[in-house]
């Protein structure tokens, strides 16, 4: 199965050093998410392992092959990701955006664009308009377009926010399945006690900086009020936990 490797990764953005020490080994088979708070570097971790930012110091492995700019487009073509939309993509269709991510990541036999939809029980018509679908729309969209190339790692950043319960329960379950076909996923998310009922393992980030990974099984034996309480515990304690 695939094995991912972010070894003291650092990254500088306008001055401002958003990630201090990222450190991370995520295997196939596992759900791990990042989480903390706001502007503590998970989405610039993201966009670090998805090739759209370059880490100004430290490494990303993708077994054991050292990611870079000479071998970043082929092996990204290993990774689905559901990430905020750009607003230049809210005048294409939802068929435009298919074939665009069709051609980007060179394709040759997708998964069906109805078969996608229809996994993520997403109804609307190809000819609509991206701009005009609500932003749970837009999440279980962007998860049919990520699955369709049958990717082995996928990167999901906030993809609970816009869905209803049952948008929820949904992507939870489908990404239960991958887990279980062997395929790496790495998520942020604020909603803890949606994360405690199905991630394998934690990240937790604070001022730039991760913890050691944690197995949500051992957190929740540890403390008595699980993800939610071994947070403002770390938060409180500091990095070196």
């Amino acid at each position: 199965m695939v094995n991912i490797s972010i070894d003291n990764l650092c990254k500088v953005i306008d001055d401002n050093e958003v990630i201090r020490s990222a450190e991370a080994h995520i295997s196939g088979g596992e759900i791990c998410a990042f989480i903390g708070p706001n502007g503590v570097g998970k989405t610039t971790l993201l966009k670090c392992l998805l090739g759209l930012l370059s880490p100004d110091q430290g490494s990303i492995k993708v077994d054991n092959e050292v990611l870079s700019k000479s071998n970043r487009s082929e092996i990204l073509k290993e990774f689905g990701s559901v990430m905020r939309l750009p607003p230049g993509t809210f005048d294409m269709t939802v068929y435009e955006l298919f074939v665009e991510h069709y051609n980007y990541m060179d394709i040759k036999e997708p998964i069906p664009y109805t078969e996608m939809l229809e996994l993520v029980e997403l109804q609307v018509p190809l000819t609509k308009k991206i701009g005009q679908l609500s932003l749970g729309m837009k999440q279980r969209l962007q998860l049919a377009i990520a699955l369709s190339h049958r990717p082995k790692i996928i990167i999901l950043d906030e993809p609970f926010n816009g869905l209803d319960f049952d948008g929820i329960n949904l992507m939870k379950g489908i990404l239960s399945d991958l887990k279980g076909k062997g395929v790496c996923i790495i998520m942020t998310s604020h909603s803890l006690s949606e994360l405690e009922s199905f991630v394998t393992s934690v990240i937790f980030m604070f001022n730039g900086k991760t913890h050691k990974k944690r197995e949500v099984k051992d957190i929740v034996k540890d403390y008595s009020g699980g993800l939610k309480e071994c947070y403002y515990f770390l938060k409180g304690e500091g990095v070196n936990n």
